[in-house]
């Protein structure tokens, strides 16, 4: 049987095909189930992730399969409220922006009493802390994966309101971390992260289900994702960011560095910087802050068209007067948004 592609998005550099096998795809699905998602039973499962993507194809394809259930698949239909009046158990199987429309539906969510969310594609949104925490005790769970196109799934941990970031991450249990980088037992606690110790580092795992470049003939022995982390245990951690610049708006890849060398080309002259920011229905996102020509926002955003690369346009482009610099030529971002000037009407991606 051939072994199933699935591309990045090329917004990085130029997009790569990664094969899986069928074999590691079933694996995949049936580890999540048994490791995250547990003994519950499903009914059903209503999938907001479209299946041409590794995340959709494992839960929207995969788990149903391995679960034995049918599947309402609502990537196209993202604003269309999950069948919640039969009291069925569910898995909803969410992207970042799913979680607006639940939040619009709690009532619902309560009285069904037996639904169970799986999040990936980027980072859980406050619309979902804010589901997790109006829902506690009702028998809603909520579950979020790390991973990649290049490792699938890696970790997991427990979506929830309040402290969120303070819960460590638990690697898959086929998951390792190389000896040579291998998680210690940390002291990580309370608001630091790293437990004072500066333990942040690249997380690098081996696994069965790394997936193989195509043209080439073995998946590699190990793989290095671009998350910072400081370990807690064994074989926990806690996420720190990215080392690089990549960000995920909506499960897109997105390079800042790529972005700013585009809009540089095309805007020649003009000082201007890309700088992440969290977005509430998307999980992150990024506005563009410019010093110079032309004086209104929305004559940049029209010099720069079109992003090629499927590259998502900023939120927000804003004018400053100076793009504010350290002595080595450093942005200082805090100095920079800590007074935001008004923006151009956000773009909606």
């Amino acid at each position: 049987m051939p072994d199933v592609a699935f591309a990045t998005s090329g917004s990085t550099g130029p997009p790569v095909t990664w094969l899986r096998t069928e074999e590691q795809l079933h694996t995949e699905a049936a580890l999540v189930r048994e490791a995250v998602l547990g003994s519950a039973r499903f009914g059903r499962v209503v999938s907001y992730a479209p299946p041409e993507h590794l995340y959709g194809r494992l839960y929207s394809r995969e788990l149903p399969r391995v679960e034995g259930v049918p599947v309402t698949g609502l990537w196209d239909q993202p604003l269309t409220l999950p069948p919640l009046d039969d009291g069925v158990p569910t898995l909803l199987v969410c992207l970042p922006a799913t979680w607006q429309l639940l939040a619009r539906h709690l009532p619902a969510l309560a009285r069904h009493g037996r639904v169970t969310a799986l999040h990936s594609t980027g980072p859980t949104t406050p619309a979902a802390h804010e589901v997790t925490g109006h829902l506690a005790g009702t028998g809603f769970r909520a579950f979020e994966l790390l991973g990649s196109t290049e490792t699938g799934a890696v970790a997991h941990r427990p979506v929830a309101g309040g402290k969120h970031d303070a819960l460590p991450w638990t690697l898959l249990p086929d998951v390792d971390v190389p000896h040579d980088v291998a998680l210690p037992p940390g002291a990580a606690t309370g608001g630091d992260p790293t437990g004072g110790a500066g333990t942040a580092r690249r997380l690098r795992v081996t696994s069965p289900r790394l997936a193989r470049r195509d043209g080439t003939e073995a998946p590699p022995d190990e793989w290095e994702l671009p998350d910072l982390v400081a370990p807690v245990g064994p074989r926990t951690f806690h996420h720190l960011g990215r080392a690089s610049r990549l960000i995920k708006v909506n499960g897109l890849r997105c390079d800042l560095a790529r972005v700013e060398e585009l809009a540089r080309a095309r805007c020649p002259g003009v000082d201007l910087v890309c700088v992440p920011v969290g977005d509430p229905v998307r999980g992150e996102h990024y506005e563009m802050f410019y010093a110079g020509r032309p004086a209104d926002p929305a004559d940049l955003r029209r010099m720069l068209g079109r992003l090629p690369s499927g590259l998502p346009a900023p939120r927000a482009v804003r004018r400053v007067a100076r793009i504010p610099r350290s002595a080595t030529g450093k942005v200082l971002t805090a100095e920079l948004t800590a007074a935001r000037p008004p923006a151009e009407e956000p773009e909606h991606v």
